[in-house]
């Protein structure tokens, strides 16, 4: 890789602008309350469940994280993100040799989830889903006039077919089922590790990637109508599906709401109790009951359950509006960003955040079947925090070459002021 070569093309390594200010405070704020929450939920769980009793040991591991991760996120937002796309491949290649390591591990079929050194334990498809934003982004800005094409694909057996059958297949196409095979080869990495809600997700992000990138609506029209087929089948014969038997049994307790003689609905059943005691105003912060070890490990996957118990629908909707701001405020960057690639990084991760909080909520209200997907900034787990944060910085990256008006500054106004004057003056 020709450093020189590529600093020519790309501009400086470091950007001198702060990144959007709004987006930072909403980052930060989000952060904060997350934390918060997580002592609220946690500390429970944590005096039963360690060895010294410390009702503090998930807010400290989790402070932690959060510490280092805003800090990684400041340096992120400081480089130059179009630097990024020099190292899509290799990211994608690596997530994958990390999910293949997963499904070769010892231990039961969360277990493959996870790769554990020593004290230290990630997630694979954590790094597998930011990979999938970023080649998408990269391959959908280099290839853009490919993807819009309606010519027939320069491959010989594209123009062979159309000569005998007049059966057209455009650029258009072919790039589009390309990234979508990607999409779709790490889809099954992550499913085969038992990581439905993962593969879900990812699913979920690459047709959102491929939908911003222009490909032809007519394909998403066809990915509905059989992803609708495909789900009322899952839904009316799940017991034949060829899943694991522990999926099979969280559809089943999702659709048999009356009949739960295995207690399968135990933990959606109190996530229920907890939202519906917390009324309009809540309980009041640090009263919520069912964190008392009846929704099994609260401070995770059903945190926003306790939030809503002891904050109530009021502290649900603000969460949700603070969640609104930030992607719209995403967006907004993206709209502005410098170049096509910028634009696709910045939608790709609010884009991403969005439908993770979509899913958490419908989960823990019942909507969907138990997948356990985590609520970023909310959820304890180190590997997820650091991405989301990551994921945060870029975007930062991304607004701080945007062409957007710069009304927010941390500099005193009077250094403001007299830096106006002196440009006024040349």
């Amino acid at each position: 890789m020709n450093f020189a070569k590529i600093r020519k093309a790309e501009g400086p390594l470091l950007v001198k602008r702060n990144g959007d200010l709004p987006f930072f405070i909403l980052t930060m704020l989000l952060l904060a309350f997350g934390l918060v929450m997580l002592l609220s939920s946690s500390y429970v769980y944590a005096f039963y469940n360690t060895k010294e009793n410390d009702s503090l040991y998930f807010f400290k591991r989790q402070l932690v994280f959060a510490v280092t991760g805003v800090v990684m996120m400041l340096i992120v937002s400081r480089l130059n993100y179009r630097y990024l796309r020099y190292f899509t491949t290799i990211g994608l290649l690596v997530s994958w040799a990390l999910l293949g390591i997963c499904m070769f591990q010892k231990g039961d079929e969360d277990i493959k989830r996870f790769i554990h050194i020593g004290v230290f334990s990630f997630q694979p498809s954590e790094i597998a889903k930011i990979m999938i934003i970023f080649v998408c982004a990269n391959g959908l800005d280099k290839n853009h006039k490919k993807m819009v094409s309606t010519e027939v694909a320069n491959a010989n057996w594209a123009r062979r077919l159309y000569q005998i059958t007049h059966i057209k297949i455009t650029q258009g196409t072919v790039t589009m089922f390309f990234y979508a095979f990607l999409i779709l080869f790490t889809i099954v990495l992550v499913y085969l590790g038992s990581h439905l809600s993962g593969a879900i997700l990812i699913m979920l992000i690459g047709a959102s990637m491929l939908w911003l990138g222009e490909g032809r609506a007519r394909w998403f029209g066809i990915a509905l109508v059989v992803g609708g087929v495909l789900v009322a089948f899952a839904v009316t014969s799940y017991e034949h599906l060829p899943i694991k038997e522990y999926m099979i049994d969280r559809i089943r307790a999702w659709l048999d709401k009356d009949f739960d003689p295995q207690n399968l609905r135990w933990q959606i059943n109190h996530s229920l109790y907890a939202l519906g005691s917390g009324g309009v105003l809540g309980e009041g912060f640090g009263n919520s009951k069912q964190k008392y070890l009846y929704i099994p490990e609260s401070h995770t996957d059903f945190i926003f359950s306790i939030i809503g118990e002891e904050l109530g629908f009021v502290g649900c909707l603000a969460l949700l509006v603070a969640f609104g701001a930030l992607i719209i405020r995403g967006i907004y960057i993206g709209l502005h960003a410098r170049d096509r690639f910028g634009s696709l990084l910045a939608f790709g991760m609010v884009v991403q955040l969005g439908w993770q909080v979509i899913l958490n909520v419908a989960v823990v209200s019942d909507i969907i079947p138990n997948t356990g997907i985590s609520l970023p900034f909310f959820s304890y787990g180190g590997t997820a925090l650091w991405i989301t944060l990551l994921e945060m910085g870029v975007v930062l990256s991304v607004s701080a070459q945007a062409d957007m008006p710069r009304v927010y500054s941390f500099k005193p106004k009077k250094r403001r002021a007299a830096r106006k004057t002196g440009e006024e003056a040349a």
